[in-house]
């Protein structure tokens, strides 16, 4: 028995061909069993890290507009079903509410700084960004189904990565990082970090306003780059998603941030906010204003 059917074997309901289904009450204090759920869901599927990772923060963010819109401060319930159809990850979600038509959801803006940047909209974005097929179905008798697909194992979804790196003071470096920070990449992001450590580099500084997508993986690189900082011992990178059950450890006996980000993009500070690094690495308008906080 795997680890997902001896933790939820009483919840979920499995079906021919491997579909995993489970219902969870519409509230917000379920957007982490939900995402637990999906999670192990796609990679017993066969799924990637950076697929689990990126149909985590989909349904996450399908589920908190349900519950916050359709619902309407009623008590509702979802249902999902996840199942893979040939080279693909189906994820359905039903469930009784209000309907809302997606077409008049504005795209946002993405050239505006984050504080400026007005609030809604982000969840039906990232949500487009994230899967390869998100579509509607309203029904006010049968209810209404949210069907999102995504191809597994794409090769063609890494992106580029591209570092520039600027030296502002003896002891601090500005890493800018364009592109997508993910499974491809992600340890030349580590090795440009352990090279400045060697040169003396204790204050880091990611200027992420040009990174477009950061998966799993980035976020293991964060980690990993604040314990280099920190004179603690660096994790096992091959250990994936895992690594990042070590953020708490991360956090014991912070005292004044060595790593910093610049900028980040809609979609990548959502990331961050999910994984609750936000605790862990400071987020700054400018760089200038990060190396003085963290001088």
């Amino acid at each position: 028995m795997s680890e997902l059917d001896s933790l939820t074997c009483r919840r979920i309901v499995m079906l021919s061909p491997l579909r995993f289904v489970r219902a969870f009450d519409g509230s917000l204090e379920q957007l982490s069993p939900i995402r637990d759920f999906v999670g192990e869901t796609v990679r017993l599927l066969g799924g990637n890290e950076d697929d689990a990772f990126a149909a985590e923060l989909a349904t996450d963010e399908a589920a908190t507009n349900v519950f916050h819109h359709a619902f309407e401060n009623l008590r509702g319930r979802i249902t999902l079903t996840l199942w893979r159809q040939e080279n693909k990850l189906v994820i359905q979600m039903h469930y009784y509410g209000k309907s809302f038509d997606p077409s008049l959801i504005p795209e946002p803006d993405l050239k505006l700084p984050l504080a400026e940047r007005p609030i809604g909209g982000m969840g039906m974005y990232i949500m487009r960004q994230l899967m390869d097929e998100v579509r509607f179905e309203f029904d006010a008798v049968n209810g209404n189904v949210l069907t999102m697909r995504r191809i597994l194992n794409l090769s063609e979804r890494y992106g580029f990565m591209e570092l520039s790196v600027e030296r502002p003071a003896p002891d601090a470096a500005v890493v800018h990082i364009s592109g997508s920070v993910d499974g491809s990449n992600y340890k030349q992001l580590i090795s440009q970090a352990e090279t400045l450590h060697a040169e003396g580099v204790n204050r880091i500084v990611l200027e992420v306003s040009g990174c477009e997508y950061m998966s799993s993986s980035g976020l293991v690189a964060l980690n990993a780059i604040t314990k280099l900082l920190r004179g603690e011992r660096m994790p096992d990178t091959e250990d994936g998603w895992a690594v990042l059950k070590t953020l708490d450890d991360a956090r014991v006996g912070q005292s004044k941030a060595q790593l910093a980000l610049v900028n980040p993009t809609p979609r990548v500070d959502r990331v961050l906010d999910l994984a609750g690094l936000k605790n862990l690495v400071p987020i700054y308008p400018d760089t200038k204003a990060a190396l003085a906080a963290m001088a």
